[in-house]
């Protein structure tokens, strides 16, 4: 039966509280993993499952979301089945390989140890996911040139219909008088002409359809019958060619079916996972401590189905009272506190995070009893209280040491005095069993037990008797009364009927109620006292929470400006580059005059580059000549060699240059003499690669890769590169062909033929 059954599940509105928690999933997948977590009976295993959910929060905090996990379970079955698909079908399988590959690869990271562990289970389905990119377009069509000989058929395809429609028009321009209307349209995949009725025995012609009203004949002349027979030939050849392209992409997809049904599983868990975290960080829960054994503490403890409502529970159950019992006056939260308690004890031992404070302490239960009624009144049917009986009595013969038990409103729906008896008998036997008990009873007899028996706590809910409510807050070690002639006198009975009914009391029962009462009251000022000192440590601790706020929202508004001055720099040293390489073009074609204008132009520049830096804010630091210094964000060593204000002259491998000092800072390591040779990368020719990757990259970051490739493509005297930029959205290849429409040594730029990458890739050729 494991560690709950269906009575107890119901009772403590688990599968609801799972539903709650699902809606933070990012797909189907997460949903169906969370509605189906069950409580664990092993530390270790719950132990493993929490630093999955610590893991992943810290991966939501840093904007994880698993997007695209689509459910291919059903698409698989097709196949299995049927052995073929419809190609956008496929498409849903590169999507959902696509988006496995990125969960892999946003978690693959020393930050998430554990998780990287679960994604290097998924399988690599490269290959597949190349097979159906290769062959089936955006728009979920089987690609004209997904294999040579469907390029073929095409190509002859469409140098037929050329030919044909030339004929047909040259047919329309012969036959005015007889044609209805002048196109070429189709007809049960023949090319045919709209002609007259009467136009049949004036030209031979083959009739394929007519109009509705009988006036029009389409047909084609038979002049063009040959060439229609030849197109619908290859227009069957196409199709059988894509039905086998698809049967063996079909193929291909069982073959690795095994794989992508266990990616699915683990995608589940990982989405599973994310939920929980999502919902860890939405309701501020934590993990709390687990133990074999050892008490539970549930502190600041708040029901999930109540949100805001929720009252925080405040309470403990353990070594050497097993046993709780919690008295109060009816609707005063009793059964909430019952529901909270089995609840975090499911919720724990299934891994999800517990909105309640960090102090909470859980054991592990091998099992969680519980009979929990919705009835507020003892007037209640036999039948009800022989259900509760049926129910006590299967929870009393499966309790032991291990077992959580929960029982609301024991002793309730017989007579009271008969009520009470029987649970005290109840009580007695749980406690010889070793369980775990809490208990919500109104019975005066289970109080007292409660009271005078070592091995068991007493708690009653707190009830306000100036406003007639309840507070919902639970006062451990206090009793609860039932308040009903408190109650009934502040409402207006007679004091003279309140009197008489204290009268009905025992002497005993009299004086226990006002020590109750007594107690009850002292109680609420000391939680008063202690609530006015938690919302004064409540407000310190969200002051210094505002605090770092603010001081991270300071930080972060210095990194925006600082990539924003990047950005302008980055831009100004751009045209600066471009103007340069113009007057190099102007100084080597121009006359003397010429050259002395571009010479003196390119001394204004280099003045102008060497003021280009970020803008620096606070005091400039002192160097002195002779010193050995760094540079902060290249790292390269020099040597100042002069001082004026607030400019320093550094030597830098032989080449002087003048700088800002807060660019500087004081270098221990001495300056090296000479720099070790480079040595040749030999990879790819020249040393430089013909090829360059920035597919995902951010713009700015691309057209930086862009410029340095272009750079050393020249000097290698390389004239030809392909640049594979994806493709997208296309936003990334604009940017890099409105980036080469600017370069002046760059002859021309196009896209690759699709069997190199097509839109994806440019190729580039520099004069």
């Amino acid at each position: 039966m494991g560690v709950v059954n269906e009575r107890t599940l119901r009772d403590l509105e688990y599968g609801k509280v799972l539903e709650l928690i699902a809606s933070h999933a990012a797909s189907t997948l997460g949903r169906e993993a969370v509605l189906a977590l069950e409580p664990l009976e092993d530390l270790e295993a719950i132990g493993r499952e929490y630093a999955l959910v610590e893991e992943m929060r810290e991966a939501v905090r840093r904007g994880f979301v698993p997007g695209g996990l689509l459910d291919i379970r059903p698409i698989l079955k097709e196949a299995r089945e049927h052995g073929d698909l419809d190609p956008e079908k496929l498409l849903v399988v590169a999507d959902f390989i696509e988006a496995a590959m990125r969960v892999r690869m946003e978690l693959s990271s020393p930050r998430y140890p554990k998780l990287s562990r679960l994604v290097e289970k998924l399988s690599d389905q490269r290959s597949l996911l190349a097979s159906i990119r290769r062959m089936i377009d955006e728009h979920g069509r089987i690609r004209e040139d997904a294999t040579p000989t469907l390029r073929l058929l095409h190509r002859q395809r469409r140098e037929l219909v050329r030919a044909l429609t030339k004929h047909l028009r040259s047919f329309i321009d012969s036959h005015r008088e007889l044609v209805q209307d002048p196109v070429i349209t189709q007809r049960g995949g023949r090319l045919v002409v709209p002609m007259k009725s009467g136009a049949q025995g004036l030209v031979e012609l083959v009739v394929h359809d007519t109009s509705a009203t009988g006036q029009t004949v389409f047909a084609e002349p038979a002049s063009a019958v040959r060439d229609n027979n030849r197109l619908r030939e290859l227009e069957d050849e196409i199709e059988r060619e894509i039905r086998r392209i698809r049967v063996e992409l079909v193929a291909r997809l069982h073959d690795e079916e095994r794989d992508l049904l266990r990616d699915t599983e683990i995608l589940a868990r990982i989405d599973s996972l994310f939920a929980r975290a999502r919902y860890a960080e939405k309701e501020d829960a934590v993990i709390p401590a687990l133990d074999e054994r050892g008490p539970v503490e549930l502190v600041e403890a708040r029901h999930p189905l109540l949100g805001e409502r929720a009252v925080p529970i405040t309470i403990s159950i353990g070594d050497p009272q097993r046993m709780v019992v919690i008295t109060g006056p009816n609707t005063g939260g009793k059964t909430v506190t019952l529901k909270t308690i089995g609840l975090f004890a499911l919720l724990a031992q299934a891994g999800v995070p517990l909105p309640a404070s960090p102090r909470t302490r859980l054991r592990v239960f091998r099992k969680v009893r519980s009979d929990i009624g919705e009835e507020q009144s003892i007037e209640q049917s036999l039948s009800t209280f022989s259900s509760h009986m049926k129910n006590i009595v299967g929870i009393l013969g499966e309790a032991d040491a291990d077992t959580l038990v929960l029982l609301d409103e024991l002793g309730a729906g017989t007579d009271p005095q008969e009520g009470a008896a029987l649970g005290l008998a109840i009580l007695e036997y749980l406690l010889s069993t070793g369980a775990t008990v809490a208990v919500a009873t109104h019975l005066t007899p289970l109080k007292n037990f409660a009271i005078m028996h070592p091995e068991v706590k007493s708690c009653s809910m707190e009830f306000d008797l100036e406003t007639l409510s309840p507070t919902y807050r639970v006062l451990e070690g206090v009793p609860g009364s039932s308040c009903a002639l408190i109650i009934a006198e502040r409402l207006g009975l007679s004091p003279e009927i309140v009197e008489r009914a204290k009268g009905k009391f025992t002497a005993g029962e009299v004086k226990a109620e006002e020590i109750i009462r007594a107690l009850m009251e002292e109680r609420s000022k000391l939680e008063q006292a202690r609530r006015k000192a938690g919302e004064e440590l409540s407000r310190a601790k969200y002051l210094r929470e505002e605090y770092e706020r603010k001081l991270e929202r300071l930080k972060d508004r210095r990194k925006a400006e600082l990539g924003r001055e990047l950005v302008r720099l980055e831009e100004e040293l751009r045209q600066a580059k471009r103007e340069i390489e113009r007057l190099i073009s102007v100084a080597k074609e121009g006359g003397l005059s010429s050259r002395r204008a571009a010479l003196k132009r390119l001394e204004e520049l280099s003045a102008r580059l060497e003021t280009l830096s970020p803008r620096k804010t606070g005091p400039a630091p002192k160097f002195e000549v002779g010193q050995t210094v760094r540079f902060r964000t290249t790292k390269a060593l020099g040597v100042v060699r002069a001082v004026e204000g607030e400019r320093v002259e550094v030597e830098i491998k032989g080449k002087r240059i003048w700088t800002d000092p807060r660019e500087l800072e004081p270098a221990r390591s001495p300056v090296p003499r000479t720099a070790p040779p480079p040595q040749p990368e030999v990879r790819f020719k020249g040393g430089v690669d013909l090829e360059l990757y920035v597919h995902g990259m951010k713009v700015q970051e691309a057209l930086r890769e862009v410029e340095a490739w272009l750079d050393k493509l020249l000097l290698s005297g390389i004239r030809t590169g392909h640049i594979i930029h994806g493709k997208g959205t296309g936003t990334l290849r604009q940017a890099i062909h409105e980036y080469l429409k600017g370069i002046p040594f760059v002859k021309r730029f196009y896209l690759a033929p699709p069997e190199e990458g097509g839109e994806g890739v440019t190729i580039v050729e520099l004069e």
